[in-house]
């Protein structure tokens, strides 16, 4: 079975995993243990075990749910960057952030001033935003595809129903002759 087979399960499920992963409030369902990344890996190994033709292995399945988690942690970035933008329209001044910082700084009184020297710089820094984005898609990245695996394992384990022995494609029952008398076995 070549890769080129893997592609559109591998796409479909990518995409489901990295837009569900993005939208606000539906992304909460990943914090429960990467629940949109375990399924994406599911969605893709039914996908990819459905159109083919030879047994799917674990190892086969993993593989389709690592690079799923992969193609769903580039489109989660992708559309978490537009929403963040549209959140932040009506967004905090560093000002403004600064000032958050600081009243809940009061309620840790005894954390060391380097400390807080060293948040507030970070804050104030113009490209805070832009760290933040890299930690979490480098972040996404090993968590998606390494859940997106998992998934990909327990949905061979679930749509694999053909034998592993098996080396020989499925080919469909072959027709009888025109010329041959229906009801008529040879």
């Amino acid at each position: 079975m070549n890769n080129a087979n893997m592609l559109k399960p591998v796409l479909i499920g990518g995409v489901a995993l990295g837009v569900l992963s993005a939208l606000p409030g539906l992304n909460l369902c990943n914090c429960l243990c990467c629940a949109w990344a375990i399924g994406g890996g599911i969605v893709a190994t039914w996908l990819y075990v459905k159109d083919s033709q030879l047994p799917v292995t674990m190892g086969r399945g993993a593989g389709v749910g690592l690079a799923t988690g992969a193609i769903g942690a580039v489109v989660c970035g992708l559309f978490s960057i537009p929403l963040q933008l549209i959140s932040a329209g009506g967004g905090d001044s560093a000002a403004e952030a600064m000032e958050r910082f600081q009243e809940l700084m009061t309620k840790y009184p005894d954390l060391p001033d380097e400390f807080r020297r060293n948040i507030e710089t970070l804050l104030l820094r113009d490209d805070f935003m832009t760290m933040i984005a890299v930690f979490n898609f480098f972040t996404n990245i090993v968590a998606f595809s390494l859940f997106a695996m998992l998934g990909g394992a327990i949905g061979v384990a679930v749509f694999e129903k053909r034998k592993h022995g098996d080396s020989q494609p499925y080919t469909p029952p072959s027709q009888p002759p025109a010329d041959m008398p229906p009801g008529n076995p040879f």
